[in-house]
């Protein structure tokens, strides 16, 4: 019989995934290990065991389909089995010719090489599910439990423990004196007066018919938030009034007084006024009973007005009433756009009337012969294209104008993204649905709206390892379906009330090698006097953006549309741009210049560095942590570092964890001109989801890490910015303690006290001498760890300061606000 050999250190974690919705159980279990880098193949070694437990021979007709990121499969070194790529992150396991009968009880080691490490738990594989007839269309899908086995019980290196612990060190929050008035994000200016008021339990509200929305959010959130209510005869009043102010420094100008009296909020628009109601609301977070407010005046305003937050529904499905609550959530924090992709490669989230096909198809995910009905699975590898997983899922038209008034109302605009060309593998595979339904009867109709075309013989491979992905912009029939869904958009927008001044249209990561193999494009470019597929792609978003332009929209696009253009591509799409969004900031990989550069061409900027703001990259290098290492780690020191006008001094830490010369990553870049900076529209954080399977999960990446967007998308010129040397580092470490000072005493109370999902970072530790050393970026948290391998519980022993301990390996964790952090695990 062959057996499984799990060697002795081998921890084994149980990975259980949801049953099967026949009831069926699955006749194999499934072990998955990553066996390390074999340096003579350069490549990673893994190995998948598969054990006959149903008690009957299995045959030869039977698959098993699992969902990983992509990676490449080098080298399958077993006999009898073959692995292959289905879809990009979508991949079957099947018998070959040569493969025997397996026996009840026994069990084939599967040994394979490919091309990706696997850094953290985001990269295992997972979504295993069997199939027995695999030829068959009306086989039935059964859940496998994975097992997943890891090398070793340390999921830090000894480096990274040290870097971290070096890092709270640094900063130590602890001593840090906060004030009553220091809020997220900081306000400009404080004029504190003699007098302390304290809020009863009953306020007035007097306010404008044109401030009903703003006084209406007030009240909701004093009662909900400090069960404040609100009556004409309570006796404090609180004012909201629209004033004239000149020299108000922009739309979003408030200013917020506090007096024995009463509260007055003044702004030049309704925004304004928003963002005092939302000082007020922060300024009584805190644990004072009764909420007490020291007598003061505000003037504040923001530097930036785009101060953006990107969500990725396409990947991975965010329901209406969980987005709700996060616009509520951000909104406080002065957040005003929210970026939402609702298409991709994986799944288009957005009834579009007339384009059935988009959602009847390209919102599901699941089993699947042709992706006639659905699209197939990818990342979670849930089966089911009905079941409620984030794998499925649309809004309405009716909820997303519903959602449009929500948000309107907080004043955070929703900026909808229509991705293409690339990334739109959805709307391909829906439009070809869409084809096969009409053309026995309707030809035109079939063709109308078709993205493809089946004579292509393109051959790409896109960034996400989709070859399939990008539409064909020859095709008549390419235009006519962007200009109906951007029709639609607006007419939503329309009947909502809310206006529409651009819409997003993607550009980025076009693969090479799309279109060159289509003969429609190759005769089209013969027509049109275009030479490379570049010039083909110019030209599809100078058409585009001239439709939007004729319709009264400017367009949004990532930082590709505006790259390696003629002058008249430049001369055009700069002129109907909204913001161009720039992303690629890292100096390593030599493109931090990309948005100087195009701010100094007179594009408009947003600034998305992925190295500051990607929210899907993890926190740190934990093998417990969720998410992508692809341009490093990003926690919220890296968003609180971001400079947007001392743009090359935001990277402190490069990819690797090494800290950087700021003085000379300025050193020969182009500089951002003077009569320029006014095109730096903002700044966004982006979460895109592939590793996201629930909305815990969405609120775990966004807090605290978004913080940092939130102070400098609000205070872009921070003390520190122009100083330099160990004076710079000195003020920097200061106002970053500050930070997570506030962070620790309000922020995470506040989400706490909402049921909000946060990450609370991990312990540093360090032994020396003998003794043990621990410390935390949590002001207020308790730090507990053992010494005899177990993980770390609320009666372990608390740390409080060094203590001798004589052991090989450490366990530490944070506890705070009914929360327990990562465990750091210490081996010397």
């Amino acid at each position: 019989m062959k057996q499984i050999i799990i060697s002795l250190g081998l921890l084994l974690l149980l990975i259980t995934y949801s049953c099967s919705g026949t009831g069926v159980v699955s006749p194999v279990s499934l072990t998955w290990s990553n066996d390390g880098y074999n340096a003579q193949t350069e490549s990673y070694d893994n190995t998948f065991t598969i054990k006959n437990i149903s008690g009957k021979t299995i045959g030869k007709s039977w698959a098993i389909y699992f969902s990983q990121l992509p990676r490449t499969i080098k080298s399958i070194h077993s006999e009898g089995i073959n692995i292959e790529v289905v879809n990009a992150n979508f991949f079957k396991i099947s018998p070959t010719s040569s493969f025997e009968e397996l026996e009840a009880g026994d069990s084939i080691i599967v040994k394979y090489s490919v091309s990706n490490n696997v850094p953290n738990i985001s990269q295992q594989p997972e979504g295993c599910y069997w199939i027995l007839d695999s030829s068959s269309k009306n086989s039935v899908p059964v859940t496998i439990d994975l097992q997943i086995l890891s090398l070793s019980n340390k999921d830090m290196t000894v480096e990274a423990v040290d870097r971290l612990f070096r890092f709270n060190e640094s900063i130590n929050p602890q001593s840090v004196l906060l004030q009553s008035v220091d809020i997220l994000p900081s306000v400009k200016q404080i004029d504190i007066k003699k007098g302390k008021i304290a809020i009863p339990n009953e306020i007035s509200l007097l306010y404008s018919n044109e401030l009903i929305n703003e006084a209406k959010v007030l009240q909701d959130k004093l009662h909900t938030l400090y069960g404040i209510g609100v009556s004409e005869v309570a006796p404090l009043s609180v004012r909201l009034t629209l004033v004239d102010n000149p020299t108000a420094n922009n739309e979003e100008w408030y200013s917020v007084d506090i007096d024995t009296e009463q509260i007055m909020i003044k702004g030049i628009t309704s925004h304004g006024i928003f963002n005092g109601v939302q000082t007020l609301l922060a300024l009584m977070k805190g644990d004072r009973q009764p909420n007490e407010l020291g007598c003061i005046t505000i003037t504040d305003y923001p530097d930036l007005l785009h101060r953006g937050f990107m969500l990725d529904i396409s990947r991975n499905f965010t329901n209406v009433s969980d987005l709700k609550s996060l616009i509520d959530v951000l909104a406080s924090y002065k957040i005003n756009i929210l970026h939402l992709h609702f298409c991709d490669d994986e799944g288009w989230r957005l009834e579009i009337p007339g384009l059935e096909e988009l959602t009847e198809v390209g919102s599901k995910r699941g089993h699947t012969a042709d992706e006639s009905a659905s699209l197939y699975p990818g990342y979670d590898g849930y089966f089911d294209p009905n079941g409620k997983t984030s794998g499925n899922g649309y809004y309405t038209r009716k909820e997303f104008i519903d959602l449009l008034k929500y948000a309107e109302a907080r004043h955070v605009r929703i900026l909808p993204e229509l991705e293409s060309p690339g990334h739109a593998r959805a709307a391909v595979v829906s439009m070809k649905a869409r084809y096969k339904k009409y053309i026995a009867k309707d030809e035109v109709k079939a063709k109308e709206y078709l993205l493809s075309e089946d004579e292509d013989a393109s051959f790409y491979v896109s960034a996400q390892s989709y070859t399939d992905n990008v539409m064909n912009v020859s095709l008549p029939s390419t235009y006519r379906f962007m200009e109906k869904v951007i029709s639609e958009i607006g007419k939503m927008y329309e009947e909502a009330g809310v206006k529409l001044p651009s819409i997003h249209i993607g550009g980025d990561e076009v693969p090479a090698g799309a279109w060159i193999g289509s003969p429609s494009c190759k005769t089209f470019m013969k027509e049109k006097g275009l030479n490379t597929a570049h010039e083909l792609g110019e030209y599809f978003f100078r058409q585009i953006t001239t439709y939007m332009r004729n319709n009264g929209l400017q367009f949004n696009g990532w930082q590709e549309v505006a790259l390696h253009n003629s002058m008249a591509t430049d001369k055009q799409l700069s002129a109907t741009a909204n913001s161009i969004f720039c992303w690629n900031t890292v100096p390593e990989w030599g493109d931090d210049e990309i948005p100087y550069k195009l701010a100094n061409k007179g594009y408009p900027v947003v600034l998305c560095n992925v190295n500051n703001f990607y929210m899907d990259l993890a926190y740190n290098s934990h093998y417990q942590e969720p998410g992508h290492s692809w341009a490093g780690y990003v926690d919220e020191s890296k968003s609180f570092s971001m400079l947007p006008f001392s743009l090359y001094r935001s990277s402190r830490i490069n990819i690797a964890g090494t800290k950087m010369n700021l003085d000379s990553l300025e050193m020969d870049k182009e500089q951002l001109r003077a009569d320029r900076i006014s095109l730096i529209k903002g700044v966004q954080a982006q979460l895109f989801t592939e590793t996201i399977r629930s909305f815990d999960r969405v609120q775990y990446y966004v807090f605290p890490k978004i913080w940092g967007l939130v102070e400098r998308g609000w205070n872009a010129h921070p003390v520190w910015e122009k100083m330099h040397g160990r004076d710079e580092e000195k003020a920097f470490n200061e106002d970053l303690s500050h930070f997570y000072a506030l962070i620790s005493d309000k922020e995470l109370p506040y989400l706490s006290r909402q049921g909000i999902n946060f990450r609370l970072a991990n312990p540093g530790l360090k032994i020396e001498n003998g003794y043990l050393y621990a410390n935390t970026s949590v002001r207020g948290a308790t730090i507990r760890y053992t010494i005899d391998g177990t993980q770390p519980s609320e009666t372990s022993s608390e740390w409080t300061s060094p203590v001798k301990i004589d052991a090989t390996m450490v366990k530490a964790c944070v506890f705070y606000l009914n929360k327990k952090s990562l465990t750091t695990t210490l081996t010397h």
